[in-house]
């Protein structure tokens, strides 16, 4: 005849309060944001890679655009910045050579 257990109602409690503090964990986790960092726009043709994304500035309704184009020729990343599309402007906001970039991270 087995043993009869007798379990404490206090660690029962205990037990099943750590059962749910755990299921309510793993459903909030699944509702934590996706990770917005991704380029919105990504072309790459004839040793050119364009890659468009928010800068972070401007309004919610008309945000600021950045456009990267990346020369595999020339090993070059420019970065362009497009404050208001309506105004056709695009303003040149860095030069970087990627070869002494990538040399200088290794430092």
């Amino acid at each position: 005849m087995p043993a009869k257990r007798n379990i404490n109602a206090a660690a029962a409690v205990l037990w099943a309060s750590a059962f749910l503090l755990a299921a309510l964990v793993i459903t909030q986790a699944g509702n934590l944001p996706v990770n917005p960092a991704y380029a919105d726009m990504a072309v790459e043709a004839d040793g050119y890679t364009l890659i468009t994304v928010d800068s972070g500035r401007g309004e919610d309704a008309d945000p600021n655009e950045l456009l990267y184009v990346i020369d595999s020729r020339s090993e070059a990343l420019l970065v362009y910045e497009v404050e208001d599309a309506r105004q056709r402007l695009v303003t040149l906001r860095a030069v970087a050579n990627l070869p002494v970039w990538f040399n200088n991270a290794r430092r």
